[in-house]
Formats: structure tokens, sequence, C-alpha cells
């Protein structure tokens, strides 16, 4: 077995919905599922053989696991639900192990037992005795419907987004049982791709590269309890049971979760459920309801005979697309000796975080939140003032070039690809120079067997003909180049992307006035 790790940095922002419901409060989940870099690979579909095909979509001999927020080379991990800490406190102050805290025992409130509360949401890194909590930030965006006749928003159909922000980074691992089709895997993969919904509007932009890091692993230490020796079974992703009549169950047996012989201890485990029904885009219609336990779940079990698994491993259903991932008996669900169920690792709090955060996002002098803030609004500023003058500047000289409704659908076009770009670059291949290789079968005057040709927008079919007259292409190109060359502070930004968006916007409007 091959295992392949990779780095996923959001560069737009993505829509990552809870639910498949178009209804109702739209809430983005804070890691990114492994099935859809299962659909990045399955859009080449076609390219692989039909053994290949069955191997890496059919057989569960593939994974591709969930990918969760990075803390420098580190992939961090949903917070153990078998972590408890007192009401009224910060979990950094005193924090619990679930199934090695006595209530009994518990004398800290004034002789009384403590009302303890349990950890539910956020992403923790793990290590050297310490969890850093790791932020996952999030947009909300009220959108319209747009009406391509009208060329404006529709009536009465507004929808409310909820999403990761751009410059977000994630890692994640895929699993391969058949090293030979590793290559292959990470070559489709690799690359900007999307994912998420609304992916023809400004979202689900990303770039995934390969990259090594660390996470927590599983070790063969059990934990002792009145005599008896268990074993903490950690959820690292989520987790799908079929019973005996195929039916989702919430209530797997131990064989479920690895174990020859052993028996799960219900009072000590702690588990969270979900259920949703995804969305099958290749049949337009929702797949059975995937019902099953949410990532951060302990199951705690007591050996019967045998010993513990020492490695990480997959359990369940769906596991080609994420589902199942367990660790057994990591060292966070470890308690401090002596102690009425201490955690061993010290929780830390956000402002932890807000600090490390404050530290790498400080710029030259500016080392307060507020000299940050006015920093970026004069950023933001000087670059809106300068994007005006330049479209204005464009469509005063070129705005007699372009006229008619055909112009304005094109600078349409031109405005949907400057809003799936990020760079200049992008902006230019896209445009002007996208050049692909093309299979073709060889003739006796031609024996060559593929051919390079140029897909972008304004280097062929009818684009290119109307553009290559009166210098309309070179015009744009020109404009594109003098708004590259943008400096703030003396150093560059790369403002094209947002540039074009504007200058296609008040070139569409002005194509379509009637004089």
């Amino acid at each position: 077995m091959k295992t392949l790790q990779f780095k996923c940095t959001l560069k737009s922002d993505v829509i990552l919905n809870v639910k498949a419901s178009t209804e109702g409060n739209q809430e983005s989940l804070d890691f990114i599922p492994g099935n859809n870099f299962l659909g990045i690979v399955a859009s080449s579909y076609d390219d692989f053989t039909a053994e290949e095909q069955m191997e890496i979509f059919h057989s569960g001999n593939v994974r591709f696991g969930d990918a969760h927020p990075t803390f420098w080379i580190q992939r961090s991990l949903r917070i153990p639900a078998s972590i408890y800490y007192p009401k009224l406190k910060k979990v950094s102050e005193k924090s619990y192990i679930h199934h090695l805290y006595s209530r009994e025992q518990d004398k800290e409130q004034n002789g009384e037992p403590q009302q303890l509360k349990q950890c539910r949401t956020g992403f923790y890194a793990f290590s050297e005795k310490e969890a850093k909590p790791v932020v996952v930030d999030k947009s909300f965006a009220i959108k319209s419907a747009y009406d391509s006749d009208k060329r404006r928003s529709e009536d009465a159909k507004m929808y409310g987004y909820e999403s990761i922000n751009a410059g977000a980074e994630f890692f994640f691992e895929v699993e391969v049982d058949k090293d030979s089709l590793a290559k292959k895997i990470e070559e489709k993969l690799v690359g900007t791709k999307h994912i998420g919904r609304s992916r023809t509007a400004q979202y689900g932009l990303v770039k995934i590269e390969t990259v090594a890091f660390l996470q927590p692993s599983s070790t063969s230490i059990t934990t002792m309890i009145d005599g008896k020796q268990f074993v903490c079974v950690y959820a690292d992703s989520r987790l799908i049971f079929l019973d005996e009549n195929g039916q989702p169950t919430f209530r797997p047996e131990a064989k479920d979760l690895g174990f020859d012989n052993g028996e799960i201890k219900w009072d000590k485990t702690q588990i969270r459920t979900f259920q949703y029904a995804p969305w099958n885009f290749k049949r337009q219609n929702r797949d059975t309801d995937r019902c099953g336990i949410e990532k951060g779940s302990v199951f705690v079990v007591e050996l019967k005979g045998g010993s513990s698994p020492a490695t990480s491993t997959y359990v369940g259903s769906y596991r080609n697309e994420g589902f199942g991932h367990v660790i057994y008996n990591p060292d966070f669900l470890k308690g401090k000796k002596n102690t009425n169920g201490e955690a061993l690792y010290s929780i830390k709090g956000t402002e932890q975080t807000e600090e490390i955060r404050g530290n790498l996002c400080s710029i030259g002098n500016t080392s307060t939140p507020l000299l940050r803030y006015i920093y970026a609004q004069q950023r933001k500023r000087d670059i809106e003032d300068f994007i005006y003058e330049e479209v204005n500047e464009f469509v005063k000289d070129n705005e007699r070039k372009f006229k008619g409704a055909t112009f304005a659908s094109q600078w349409g076009k031109i405005r949907s690809i400057a809003m799936l770009c990020t760079t200049c670059e992008d902006i230019r291949r896209e445009l002007f120079n996208h050049e692909v290789t093309i299979q073709r079968e060889p003739t006796p005057d031609d024996p060559s067997t593929s051919v390079i040709k140029n897909i972008a927008y304004l280097a062929h079919g009818v684009a290119f003909a109307k553009w290559k007259s009166g210098g309309k292409k070179q015009s744009l190109e020109n404009w594109i180049k003098t708004v590259s060359d943008y400096r703030f502070n003396d150093q560059p930004v790369d403002i094209v992307p947002s540039a074009v968006v504007n200058l296609a916007s008040e070139m569409a409007k002005k194509c379509r006035e009637k004089k």
C-alpha cells in the first residue's frame, strides 16, 4: 500500500454545504470531504482502463481521505468528543477525558462534583502534549439568480451562502493499495481544480500539490480502567456502518471497528451522529441518505482477548470517499497519572491562535490590529482608484470599436472567465494563449499523431475573427500589461483579475447603449 500526501490551497472562497438542500440556513463544512477529491479524479474516468476504473472507483482499494486545516506542517484533527471541561470556565484552564473521569471522585467544586461540558467543534493540532486550535475563517454572502435574457438579477430568487475563505490550506491523504496506480492518481489530482458548489461563479477554485506533513498515529498502548484493558478508537473521519440487513446503524459492534474479540462500552463511549442526502450529479437526483457517526467521536472497546490494532485503518462503508478512517489509542486520549481523568494534553484557547495569526500577518511596522486595518483599507482604496481610472481611460479610448449585442455577450464571457482566475497569468492563458495537444490520426500527407491548438477564448472561434480586426485584441493585451505593472508601496500586487472583471462589466454596458 502507498500513501500519497497533498496540500489543498483555496484560491477562492469555497462552498461546502452541510446539507444538500437549497432552502433554509446553509452552513458550510469546516473541512473538505474526501469525495471531492474522488470526484476530481472521476472527472477523467475515461482516461483509465476498465480494470483501473474498477480498482480506483468501485473496489474500495483507493481511499480519498478528508482534508483538514493545516498547522505549520501538521494536519489538524477534530476535537475529540471525549474531552470535557467545567462550565463557566475555559477549556484551556482544565479539561478531562470522559472515560477516565469519575463523578463520584470529583470534589473540585466545594466538595461537590463539577458540571462538565463536552467539546464538540473546532480543529486542533496535537503535538508535544499541547493541543493548539486551528481556526477556519468563513464568510457569508447573499446572491441572486441571474436572468440571462434581461442581463440582470432575477426577481424573487435570493440565496445565502456561507463559504470557507480563500487562502485557507488543508492537508489530506490518499491511500492506494496497488502502487502502480499511485502515479496516475497523483497526476489527476495535482494542479488547479474546482470543488464545492457554485463553481461557475466565483467559488470553488483550489490548487492541489504534493507535500509531506505530520499527523497523530495509532499506538498499541491500551488504557487500564478498574483492572480491565480498553482500547480508545478515535474517528478521524465520519463513519458509516450497515447492519446485517444492509440498513445504516448508529450502534456498530466491536468487529466493525476492527476487533476480533472485544465489546464496545457505551457508557464510556462518546459519539455524535449526522444524516444527509448526497446529490448525484450524473443522475441529477439524490442518493440514499447517509446516516453515520461524526468525526471526533470516540469509542471505548474492552478487549476480551488478543491485542489492540497498532496502525490506523479504514472501517465501515464508503471508504473510497474518505469515510471510516480511525486512529487507535492516540496519545491525546490519555490522562495524567494520579488524577481524576485530567487530560494529558493541555488545550490551548483561541487567544493563542489570534496571537500567532497577528505575528504572521504583521505588515512592515503595522504591528497592532488598528494599524493593520488602516493599512488594509488604504491598500484597498488605492487599488480601487487605480482600477477605476484605468477602466475609464480604456472605455474612453476604445468605446467606438465595440458596439452591438455580440460584443456585449463576449465581454460578459470575458467577465466570467476573469472571475474564475486568480492571477494575471491565468487571465492571459485563458484569453490569449492556452495551447493544448490534441491527438489525431496520421495521414499520408501528415504523419504526426498530435497537433497543438490554441483554445484561448480570443484565439479561436467567432471571437477570434471579430477581435482580430481593428486592433481590439491588441488594445486589451496592452491594457492588461499596464494594469499588471501596478505596485503599492513599491510592492507588486496582482490586481489583473479584479481589474478585468470591472472592465468587462463596464464595456458590456457600453456595447448595449444605443446612440
